[in-house]
């Protein structure tokens, strides 16, 4: 969602199913949830330190967020074996992953060329809360 259209519907939040429906969408997705998180932690870190928000940009996930999943490891023949090791997110998946948040209405962008800062709408900060509750409720 661009700036222009997140100015158009800023205050309209989700009722508390579509709340649990996105969280259960968000939250089935490991790589989705973890940038979600760190968008909302960072704007949080942001506000608390600056008193404003920079947002965020794709550098900055693939920077920060890590994930775990299967490389290689050694070749022997035409045989490979992988480990599961943790590393830095893909850029091509950093993107996937905030064009579904996007087109989810849990973001919006504003456009400084050549970036684009990412931020967290309403409706993101009410998921990002929910799926919060449901990780302390777990534990």
């Amino acid at each position: 969602m661009n700036n222009e259209l997140h100015q158009k519907y800023k205050d309209i939040t989700f009722p508390q199913e579509l709340v649990s429906l996105f969280s259960d969408i968000v939250s089935s997705d490991e790589t989705a949830r973890k940038v979600c998180a760190y968008i909302g932690k960072t704007e949080q870190q942001q506000r608390k330190d600056e008193g404003v928000t920079r947002g965020v940009t794709i550098n900055d996930i693939v920077e920060n967020v890590m994930v775990e999943r299967r490389t290689r490891v050694n070749e022997r023949g035409r045989t490979y074996s992988y480990d599961q090791t943790k590393t830095n997110i893909h850029r091509k998946t950093a993107e996937r992953q905030v064009d579904k948040l996007l087109d989810m209405s849990l973001l919006y962008y504003q456009s400084v060329k050549p970036l684009k800062f990412l931020y967290l709408t309403k409706r993101g900060w009410q998921v990002v809360e929910e799926i919060i509750k449901r990780s302390a409720n777990k534990n």
